[in-house]
């Protein structure tokens, strides 16, 4: 048995709880350096796939700059009109581009205007044509170009510190060579930037950013809610199993439905209910068997009473000494001492069996205990017990049973005969307790002592006790080293005993 509860406490990691929140943390932890550049890969592939058929009109900066520079190259040594013939070719492939050539001596030879550009003519100081170029962009912008009629240092520097920044892209070359000057001028193409590349959209991307990493963290917390719900339910329905009786007061067992941590948990549980159980059955067991042994033994020992009663008797008849008679004296009272035991046995077990019929009627408590003290009366000046009866003449109604009453008042009279004998009192009065008025019996013996010599099997009080419970009254005890004072009061139909 113990080997097997050994194996089974050896869960394989895969089915562990721990195995799975390990993974859950896993993939939290791997989601930034892992999951996101992922996603992003797979974004840059999409866009691109989608933006294949999308290319720019006129390629690329790249594209635009090889084809200027290779065009100025092959145009090395060529006329005036034949890189005038080139360009207005080459324009007619791009229209919305604009095109002018510089000679070596700095004068603009010729321009020609781009779709969408309009040329706005103005005459400088030395009486020169100027043209300023004005654009008219796709985002709605307008914005210009100015060509001087003659360049020179000051306004080619300044030209090209716009050009760097500025839509359209500027493009400059010198013919013959674009990294170098050769002596023949250079030429000078400007083409709107949005025809030259696909506009990303920053917010798009930021928007599928966004979304992917909220679809992940929300996938995240789904699966660690869904972990521990799962918990949480497992763990309520054992809480409900535990809490939830069968018909013997015992909670049922529950299914195993997973072999992990929870799973040994209710596998446990269900071995403690199997123990219970079976403690429940020897308890009933020997429960049964002691009432049959102080049923049998009871009946028993009435025999053998009554035939030594009966011999005592006859001796009453014979001529004794006097220490024999006080010997036969001494064995009457522990006769009727046995006879009361074996009474008190078979009162207990018919209690505890509930088998005890008794009888609630309305009766005066108070003619009751008159009517015990006073067959009680010869027995305690005998002992030569101080007396003190206290009730007043008006009756107690108390809901109850009276032959019941009766025998809860003898075993506490003779409770205090057996273990009070020390104090030589006995108080019998009445007393308000709780909005009620009770019985009081008190002694002024040394009080209930734990290890008294004199303590008896306690079969009495346990009496006393069951009898108040089932006929719904009370019961108080206050012990010191100075007596004990037992309380009966009513209880208004609430039923059991209040110990103090």
């Amino acid at each position: 048995m113990d080997q097997k509860q050994s194996g089974r406490r050896k869960l394989r990691f895969g089915r562990s709880l721990m195995s799975r929140y390990i993974l859950l943390i896993l993939a939290a932890v791997l989601f930034v350096p892992v999951i996101l550049p992922i996603m992003s890969i797979i974004y840059v592939v999409v866009v691109n796939n989608t933006n294949m058929n999308q290319a720019a009109p006129y390629g690329d900066v790249t594209r635009i700059s090889d084809l200027w520079s290779h065009e100025a190259k092959n145009l090395d040594g060529a006329s005036d009109n034949e890189i005038k013939a080139r360009l207005e070719l080459l324009h007619g492939s791009y229209p919305k581009s604009s095109m002018y050539r510089v000679n070596v001596n700095g004068e603009t030879l010729f321009i020609l205007g781009g779709e969408d550009v309009t040329l706005m003519n103005s005459t400088s100081p030395d009486g020169r044509t100027d043209t300023t170029l004005r654009w008219s962009l796709d985002s709605g912008q307008t914005t210009e170009t100015y060509i001087p009629a003659l360049w020179n240092a000051n306004n080619t520097v300044q030209f090209m510190k716009e050009a760097s920044s500025r839509d359209p892209l500027t493009v400059v070359a010198y013919i013959g060579g674009d990294e170098q000057d050769r002596g023949q001028g250079f030429m000078v193409i400007e083409v709107p930037r949005s025809l030259l590349q696909i506009q990303s959209n920053g917010l798009m991307e930021l928007l599928y950013l966004g979304i992917v990493m909220t679809l992940i963290f929300l996938i995240f917390i789904i699966m660690s809610i869904l972990f521990f719900a799962r918990i949480r339910k497992r763990l309520i329905r054992l809480q409900t199993a535990m809490m939830t009786t069968g018909k013997e007061g015992l909670p049922l067992p529950v299914d195993i439905r997973r072999s992990d941590e929870i799973g040994q948990l209710e596998e446990s549980f269900n071995q403690m209910v199997h123990q219970l159980s079976d403690s429940r059955h020897r308890e009933r067991e020997e429960e049964q068997l002691r009432k049959r042994l102080i049923a049998g033994l009871s009946h028993d020992l009435r025999t053998p009473l009554t035939v030594i009663r009966g011999h005592m008797h006859a001796l009453h008849k014979e001529e004794l000494s006097e220490q024999g008679d006080r010997s036969l004296h001494r064995m009457e009272a522990k006769m009727e001492d046995l006879g009361g035991l074996i009474d008190n046995m078979l009162s207990y077990n018919l209690l505890t069996s509930g088998k005890y019929t008794l009888k609630l009627e309305e009766k005066d408590i108070l003619r009751i205990v008159r009517e015990m003290a006073a067959a009680w009366y010869p027995v305690w000046e005998k002992e030569q017990f101080e007396i003190d009866i206290d009730l007043p003449e008006e009756p107690l109604i108390w809901h109850m049973d009276e032959q019941g009453m009766r025998r809860i008042l003898d075993n506490l009279f003779q409770n205090v005969i057996r273990h009070a004998d020390s104090g030589k009192y006995i108080g019998i009065s009445t007393q308000e307790i709780q909005g009620e008025t009770a019985i009081v019996i008190q002694d002024r013996g040394p009080g209930m002592q734990p290890n008294s010599d004199t303590k008896g099997t306690g079969l009495g009080l346990s009496i006393v006790d069951l009898l108040i419970r089932e006929m719904g009254l009370r019961k108080r005890v206050d012990s010191s080293d100075t007596g004990v004072q037992t309380y009966i009061y009513s209880g208004k139909g609430n039923r059991g005993t209040t110990n103090r």
